[in-house]
């Protein structure tokens, strides 16, 4: 064989191992004519801010966002924003050069001769040439995983803005539920004293008495419950605003807290823009791709320029030296483990567009069903408003047969109990409904750049 065609032989076989027969798998589709199932009161245009500046009065906005700006959960999404700039800027600094600085100073004797002192100074440096395009793709992984945390850090940061409310409204809830209790009780008790009398005066049975006692007992059962809600709740605010039991959470509501009923106007493929998880999602999709182009792009050879400049003095003697140097490397044999992390960051690559995909049909999904449950609630208020006037009416006419004498007290008893009832379970279907729309504004997310704070 030649001396030339030697290197050529190992040329070739290096390209042919370098050659993997590895494809980027296929980047998930979304179907842009995808829509939700049933239609939904839609804003004009899209309200600008975050979606709970736009979902709830303003004066619920200040206490929730000082306890965002205390919660511990969020200090340590900004921490790992920070881990993951700093881990671009080693990225960075990977592929630029690097300059090191050197000096010595020492003193050779020798029983011959006089003692000699010698002392040097030189510069070192390396520049990696990112002909592979390696250093590139690792930088481009390390910006999209800041990107993903970033968009991480904004989703934990809108979940714990709904969750907030979420409290308050929860709180709001029991509240008005002790104040209904409270006047239901008042008119038991009154009720009971009537029915007590009619009985000494042999007008009233005991059934009578002992049915107004045990509807008096019931309603009294109620309160502690109602009261433990009211005050898990207001935990639940404490712990979104690191604070602690004796301590008075950051928003009071006594009265349900009004949340817009209209939306904003978008089909299920603008999601992809809206969500922050949808984003983190695609971030670190975009980061596998990268990290599999590092993989490929690391068969072929690496080339590093180094260089140093060196001055040494040895008694009196001055010697420079310059030196630079290209340096080549490449495998070419390694028994397929470049291949196996090629192929390994390929499946990671593959799981990340699947992951993206599910994400999206997931809340597509949630979306769908927060709407449908807004549509289905507000149907349900409508009829049971109606409900109520009738059983307003229907205890009123009780009332006056009763005391006309015309029918004795369980028709009244009945129809009070009916009542209330009801304005139990109305209370509950309004408060559902705020939570369903608090849950869609958030599900339904707000525009990227509204997401610093």
């Amino acid at each position: 064989m030649s001396p030339l065609r030697l290197p050529l032989v190992l040329c070739a076989g290096l390209l042919g191992g370098c050659a993997f027969d590895l494809e980027r798998p296929s980047a998930p589709a979304f179907p842009a004519n995808a829509d939700f199932s049933t239609g939904f009161a839609t804003t004009a245009q899209d309200a600008a801010g975050v979606w709970w500046r736009h979902a709830v009065e303003p004066g619920v906005w200040s206490p929730l966002e000082q306890a965002l700006a205390v919660n511990p959960e969020l200090r340590r999404a900004d921490a790992e924003v920070r881990a993951a700039r700093a881990r671009l800027e080693q990225a960075t600094a990977d592929a630029g050069p690097v300059l090191t600085l050197g000096a010595d100073v020492g003193v050779q004797k020798s029983s011959a001769e006089d003692p000699a002192d010698s002392r040097a100074a030189g510069v070192d440096g390396t520049l990696p040439l990112d002909v592979n395009g390696a250093l590139g793709y690792r930088q481009d992984a390390a910006r999209l995983a800041l990107e993903a945390a970033a968009a991480d850090r904004a989703q934990l940061r809108s979940d714990l803005a709904r969750d907030f409310l979420l409290a308050a409204l929860d709180g709001a809830e029991a509240s008005q539920r002790l104040a209904l209790l409270a006047a239901q009780l008042e008119v038991a008790r009154t009720l009971l004293r009537l029915i007590e009398l009619r009985f000494t005066q042999g007008l009233a049975s005991s059934v009578d008495v002992l049915q107004q006692r045990d509807q008096l007992a019931a309603l009294r059962q109620q309160v502690p419950v109602a009261r433990l809600d009211r005050q898990t709740a207001a935990n639940r605010l404490r712990l979104i605003g690191n604070l602690t039991p004796e301590q008075a959470p950051a928003l009071r509501v006594a009265a349900l807290p009004e949340v817009d009923p209209q939306f904003a106007a978008l089909r299920p493929v603008e999601l992809l823009e809206r969500r922050a998880a949808l984003r983190a999602s695609r971030a670190r999709l975009a980061a596998a791709d990268a990290g599999f182009g590092a993989a490929l792009a690391e068969r072929w050879p690496t080339l590093t320029l180094s260089g140093s400049a060196l001055t040494r003095t040895v008694s009196g003697d001055v010697t420079t030296l310059i030196a630079a140097t290209l340096d080549a490397a490449f495998t070419l044999f390694d028994s397929g483990g470049k291949r196996a992390i090629a192929a390994e960051r390929r499946a990671l690559l593959a799981a990340a567009g699947e992951q993206y995909l599910a994400d999206w049909t997931s809340s597509v999904l949630d979306v769908d069903d927060l709407i449908l449950l807004e549509a289905s609630l507000g149907e349900r208020i409508d009829l049971s408003q109606q409900r109520l006037e009738t059983a307003q009416a229907l205890l009123g006419a009780t009332r006056r047969r009763y005391e006309r004498g015309v029918s004795d007290y369980l028709p009244v008893l009945e129809a009070l109990r009916g009542l209330q009832q009801q304005q139990r379970d109305h209370l509950a279907l309004q408060a559902e409904l705020a939570r369903s729309r608090v849950r869609l504004h958030h599900a339904m997310g707000h525009p990227a750049a509204e997401d610093q704070g």
